[in-house]
C-alpha cells in the first residue's frame, strides 16, 4: 500500500491521526537538523553540511513515509538520511 502525505490518502485523518503525525514528524525532523548543525557543527567543530543534510533527510522521510505510511518510521529514515548527508557531505564539501 502506498500512502499520500499531501491528501492524506491511506492516513488516518483524525485529529492527530496518521496524516497530521506525519507533518508533525516532519516539522519535528527540521529543527533537529538545525539544532543538529548549532550543536555538532558550529560546537563540535565537526564539518556539516546543512544543505545535504535537508535535501537527504526530507527525501529519506517523504520516501519512507510514502511506502511504510508510519511517521514514526518516516522520522527515523529521515534523521538517518539527514545524519548521513550531513556528516558524508560535510567531510568532501564546503558549507
Amino acid at each position: 500500500m502506498v500512502c499520500n502525505p499531501m491528501s492524506c490518502a491511506g492516513f488516518g485523518t483524525d485529529v492527530l491521526g496518521g496524516c497530521s503525525m506525519v507533518w508533525i514528524a516532519a516539522v519535528i525532523l527540521f529543527f533537529i537538523i538545525i539544532l543538529a548543525r548549532r550543536w555538532i557543527g558550529e560546537e563540535a567543530g565537526i564539518p556539516f553540511n546543512i544543505f545535504w543534510a535537508f535535501a537527504l533527510g526530507f527525501l529519506a522521510f517523504t520516501l519512507a513515509a510514502i511506502f511504510t505510511c508510519s511517521h514514526k518510521w518516516a522520522l527515523v529514515a529521515g534523521m538517518i538520511g539527514a545524519a548521513v548527508g550531513a556528516l558524508l557531505a560535510g567531510q568532501f564539501l564546503e558549507n
